[in-house]
């Protein structure tokens, strides 16, 4: 192996059989492997508290996924008649009762999909994704809808609300309102803002909340640390959990400023549990991985 201005450059087929390697460190910590599948509610909490974060149902994103996991295998399809998928149903399932219970967090946080975030690591990620100032400031600088300030009003007065009550006292009633709504509270999610914290089945709803309401305690955790802290327990997390990836690709999928990332990796290196720069043969540039699987 050489040190290269591109990169940790590795022969012949060395690219190869450690790739290999990373994606078996990957099958067990995503539990991708049958004999490590998750068979439960209590599991399943057990796996998002150990990974820290993951999606809910879509796989082949480089970060765990429960659907996966519970399926005990690599990128499982999604079936053609999805009501019939144990998998898909056992997570339906799940994100409801966790959500409810606050046993972890959920809502479009990871590449604006369905996910779950740990409460022990929750923090990190609202001290890099909530603005300050709150959601007034963020609607006068220009960076929250209209649609997302009027619900954001409702849910600030009135506390958890019903999607037909939502709808109704922010101009969303009509069915032709309704890709508006649903674009607005996908904003609310992203931003941390807003969140689903139950489902009611008789007539079917979501019910929403604020953060501030549902977890201020976080919230409160959250100021008392710095970003360079939060961004080094996010990225250390995920390289615990998934062994290699690219800095620049996990800045996007989480959601948090390159330069954090980069800065974060950096100090793992200078700490020897991670390698930078390393090539793995493949088009995608270079990568991060755990030292441990180069020494």
């Amino acid at each position: 192996m050489r040190r290269a201005r591109t990169g940790l450059a590795l022969g012949g087929d060395k690219p190869a059989l450690l790739l290999e390697a990373l994606e078996r460190h990957r099958d067990h910590h995503f539990r991708r492997v049958s004999t490590r599948r998750i068979a439960g509610e209590q599991a399943a909490l057990d796996f998002i508290n150990e990974v820290g974060f993951c999606t809910a149902f879509s796989a082949g994103l480089g970060v765990p996924c429960l659907r996966e996991a519970i399926a005990g295998r690599r990128e499982p399809p999604l079936p053609e008649h999805i009501q019939h998928d144990y998998a898909i149903g056992m997570t339906w399932q799940i994100k409801d009762t966790l959500a409810e219970r606050r046993a972890a967090y959920y809502g479009k946080a990871i590449a604006g999909r369905p996910s779950f975030i740990a409460p022990g690591i929750l923090a990190a990620f609202l001290k890099l994704r909530v603005e300050p100032g709150g959601y007034l400031a963020l609607y006068r600088r220009g960076m929250l809808s209209h649609g997302a300030r009027l619900i954001m009003d409702v849910l600030s007065r009135r506390g958890a609300s019903e999607t037909r009550a939502l709808k109704l006292s922010t101009g969303h009633g009509e069915p032709s309102r309704r890709a508006a709504f649903d674009r607005a509270m996908k904003e609310l999610q992203e931003k941390f803002l807003a969140l689903k914290v139950a489902e009611r089945y008789d007539p079917f709803t979501y019910v929403w909340d604020t953060m501030e309401h549902r977890w201020a305690d976080v919230l409160g955790e959250a100021k008392r640390i710095s970003r360079a802290e939060a961004a080094l327990r996010i990225v250390r997390r995920y390289f615990e959990t998934a062994a290699f990836g690219n800095e620049r690709a996990l800045a996007r999928l989480l959601g948090i400023e390159p330069a954090l990332v980069e800065s974060a990796a950096r100090k793992l290196e200078r700490e020897g549990f991670l390698v930078r720069g390393v090539r793995l043969g493949r088009a995608t540039g270079t990568v991060a991985v755990l030292a441990s699987y180069l020494s």
